[in-house]
């Protein structure tokens, strides 16, 4: 990894942490968890509410000077607003272990049901085709309030910044095909064990 990608991973690991401190000692965040949800929709800089949550946690380097947001701030954002998404109604922590190198794939994979998968695949295939970075997170979005409402998940936050900064930066294809493989990739440890016991 660059620097530069390294980078997006740790300020999103960073905000994200402190969230999750924060919600630990029972400090309020569900200000900034609606403020994050209500946002979705809206270019950063129309999003006023978040503006000190995000600007506040990000290097100088990270932040745009024409009116318009940079990649870094994008990919960090929109990695927020699902954060959001999966924090509403969550009982248990909704990140992955902190050693998991998981893509957003296997974490949608979660909602996959083998019998019966041609909905989700749909929406996934959609997202993977996507013309724009917009359209991408649109759909993105869509698919992880489907999967959270059937099965817990979790997702790797900082990986999924990581991700969608590099999208942005013209890698979309390498991208999709990470997510793809984790999504579509063999059975579970789970359905290889039954498979092998009804042998």
């Amino acid at each position: 990894m660059d620097e530069e990608t390294k980078s997006v991973y740790q300020v999103t690991d960073g905000i994200i942490q402190k969230l999750e401190y924060q919600r630990k000692q029972g400090m309020n965040i569900a200000a900034d968890l609606a403020n994050l949800r209500n946002s979705i929709g809206k270019k950063l800089e129309d999003a006023d509410e978040v503006w000190q949550l995000l600007l506040d946690n990000l290097p100088s380097d990270f932040l745009g000077a024409r009116g318009t947001a940079t990649p870094e701030e994008a990919a960090i954002y929109n990695t927020l607003q699902i954060y959001a998404i999966c924090m509403q109604g969550a009982s248990e922590s909704v990140l992955v272990d902190e050693k998991s190198k998981n893509s957003i794939g296997e974490s949608l994979k979660a909602g996959r049901d083998i019998n019966d998968s041609q909905a989700l695949d749909r929406r996934f295939n959609a997202m993977m085709t996507a013309a724009s970075y917009d359209e991408l997170t649109y759909h993105l979005r869509h698919l992880i309030k489907i999967v959270k409402s059937k099965n817990p998940m979790t997702i790797n936050f900082a990986k999924l910044a990581n991700d969608l900064y590099w999208i942005q930066k013209g890698q979309q294809k390498r991208v999709c095909f990470s997510w793809a493989t984790g999504y579509y990739s063999g059975k579970s440890d789970e359905d290889v064990k039954e498979g092998t016991n009804n042998e």
